[in-house]
């Protein structure tokens, strides 16, 4: 509860003081982080959602039984417990000098050996991060072991004499004991996954994990034909982290933004807990009906992973009313909290325009610094109008038998799209939230 209070108060200075999602994602990334390393668990704990825990473990446990599934910190800390080893991990500074990054210990009994690591983080040399094993203050390399680097590190620390034949036996081992761990206990390992899933989920969350290697991924260059395609697409958060991962350098030229914003959907609930509208739109974030409140706080730990998104030029989406302009997330909150279907996606959509669009007379970005600024803006204002009417669409059938969202209201905010209302001077919701910038 202690440690839960300071990361809010840290947060909320971090929000006020430096205004950058980004460096709110990854200061829970590091949170997160911390909590898998250092919280004790306990064998004996029963979560009060048994079979979410055991769900968790199982999923876990199936993934980590597969080669092809690379180890993180999280499993570091389950088998740290398991075979009460304390593991430290070294990375190297900017002088290439050995320097401790984590240190892992048993927290249920004293650890029984000593193992340390060498964690290489990305580079030419290593895309995907590396880990080699200290042995006699040596550094052992592991070469051409992919994805399972970081178990056959751990088994060549734990049995420094064997064979390379009894060391990937023994990789193998630790990697079904650690899934045995995980189905023998899923209360006390459920938190700890949590936090790894939420982490991922994060941008940049990566830094933090520690992944083995993987084979090298050609990195997606931005074109001009590569913005066609990408900009404008409607997919769920999570997908977009997924396609992120599979489709490396894509993350640096396009952006998943949310619409509406996480931010102003859990707002809108704080404001009225008897909003159909915001329990509709968190039911869907947190695919549970009727709501389950417990949930609700993983949807901004987690960043919304559930919620849709449209895929945004980078660039222009930093110049949105809705990432730049917090009166403008209050005040969307406000229609979602009042059951205002119309203002709210009408408020939604304005809050996805480049912000000189919506007030010309202020010191905006207007795009023309480069021909790449110009093209990305051309290609998100060519796909404005059809994004925004999918957007909208989208909504309507994730909604469906909610109650909430009728058939007259999809097709008043549409005729509003296709109208071009968004555009029109004279149009109230336009007014507002040009007078917010």
């Amino acid at each position: 509860m202690a440690q839960s209070k300071v990361h809010g108060i840290i947060s909320s200075h971090v929000r006020r003081g430096l205004k950058s999602d980004r460096t709110e994602e990854l200061l829970r990334a590091g949170q997160n982080n911390r909590y898998i390393t250092y919280m004790p668990g306990d064998p004996t704990s029963k979560h009060h959602h048994a079979a979410v825990a055991i769900e968790l473990s199982q999923s876990h446990a199936r993934k980590i039984r597969d080669p092809m599934t690379a180890g993180t910190i999280l499993d570091i800390r389950v088998l740290s417990e398991t075979t009460g080893t304390k593991v430290v991990i070294l990375t190297e500074d900017s002088r290439g000098r050995l320097t401790k990054m984590q240190e892992l210990s048993p927290s249920t009994n004293p650890a029984s050996q000593n193992l340390t690591l060498v964690y290489r983080p990305k580079s030419d040399q290593y895309p995907d991060g590396h880990y080699d094993v200290l042995i006699n203050n040596q550094p052992v390399s592991i070469d051409g072991k992919g994805k399972s680097c970081l178990f056959h590190a751990l088994a060549r620390g734990l049995k420094p004499d064997d064979s390379e034949a009894e060391i990937t036996l023994e990789a193998d081992r630790l990697r079904r004991v650690e899934a045995d761990a995980l189905l023998s206990h899923p209360g006390q390992w459920e938190p700890f996954i949590k936090r790894k899933e939420w982490t991922q989920a994060i941008r940049g969350g990566e830094w933090y994990m520690e992944e083995g290697a993987g084979p090298p991924k050609k990195k997606i260059k931005e074109t001009k034909t590569r913005l066609k395609k990408e900009v404008g697409k409607i997919e769920f958060y999570k997908n977009w982290k997924k396609y992120a991962i599979q489709n490396p350098g894509t993350g640096q030229f396009i952006n998943a933004d949310h619409q509406p914003p996480v931010s102003s959907i859990i707002e809108a609930r704080k404001l009225n807990q008897n909003s159909k509208l915001a329990e509709a739109m968190l039911e869907v974030a947190t695919t549970s009906s009727p709501l389950k409140s417990s949930l609700v706080q993983n949807v901004h730990k987690n960043h919304g992973l559930e919620l849709p998104t449209v895929y945004v030029p980078k660039e222009v989406h930093r110049d949105f009313p809705s990432t730049k302009t917090g009166a403008f997330r209050k005040h969307l909150a406000k229609a979602i909290s009042t059951d205002d279907v119309v203002g709210t996606f009408k408020l939604t959509i304005l809050g996805s325009m480049v912000r000189f669009r919506l007030k010309n007379n202020q010191n905006f970005n207007v795009f023309q610094s480069s021909a790449m600024s110009k093209t990305r803006l051309s290609t998100f204002e060519m796909s404005f109008q059809q994004h925004s009417r999918n957007m909208v669409q989208n909504w309507f059938n994730l909604m469906k038998g909610k109650g909430v969202m009728t058939n007259n209201h999809l097709s008043t905010i549409t005729a509003w799209i296709d109208n071009k209302g968004y555009n029109n001077q004279n149009d109230p919701h336009r007014n507002q939230v040009s007078s917010l910038l």
